[in-house]
């Protein structure tokens, strides 16, 4: 028995992956920069860049957080 294979599908869910990594990297990458960049204005008295960089690193842990509950409410939903 030969499987037929979508190829359509595949190549959606090549990109899709691709897509969603690229997103988590990025996202997560800015939850850190933030945080470390808020530290080190905090520590040098720049209050304003500091609260700037907390509020960098807070929006993007929420949309981390909401990439995350996506992928998994998509896994569980198969």
């Amino acid at each position: 028995m030969i499987a037929a294979i979508d190829v359509g599908k595949l190549f959606e869910l090549v990109w899709a992956a691709a897509l969603a990594g690229v997103a988590v990297a990025i996202s997560f990458s800015l939850v850190i920069l933030g945080a470390a960049r808020a530290e080190n204005c905090r520590r040098n008295g720049r209050s304003g860049s500091a609260t700037a960089y907390a509020a960098l690193s807070v929006i993007a842990g929420i949309v981390f957080l909401g990439i995350a509950v996506f992928g998994i409410s998509v896994i569980t939903a198969k």
